[in-house]
């Protein structure tokens, strides 16, 4: 976790425009990547199934995977550290964090929505 976490700040550092932008994109675009998840795929994960644990589940995972494509360039320059440091592919890197990226942000809206819809 220490390549990761160190990678990440020399990245941010090089790259800080990276994150401006990220951050821009994501306050402008905020019902899009929020709503379109909660709005569109949970009303048709609900109309499939009346489990609300399966709903809020892939509302999570649905906004995960789009709040995560705003920081795909610092990913992708990550990933390229760490396939450097590690020796091994870079696409391999790249997935291990675009998944540990949605799994992370998944887990943290899940926890939201149990709180908020409890």
């Amino acid at each position: 976790m220490g390549y990761y976490y160190n990678s990440y700040l020399n990245v941010l550092k090089r790259e800080f425009m990276f994150v401006i932008i990220a951050f821009g994109l994501l306050a402008i675009t905020f019902f899009i990547w929020a709503g379109v998840p909660v709005f569109i795929i949970g009303s048709a994960v609900a109309s499939l199934t009346t489990s609300q644990f399966l709903v809020n589940l892939c509302i999570s995972f649905s906004v995960a995977i789009i709040f995560s494509l705003y920081f795909l360039p610092i990913n992708l320059k990550v990933a390229h550290d760490i396939a450097v440091t590690k020796k091994r592919s870079s696409y391999n890197s790249f997935m291990r964090i675009e998944v540990m990226w949605i799994l992370v942000i998944a887990g943290i809206l899940q926890i939201i929505l149990s709180v908020v819809l409890r």
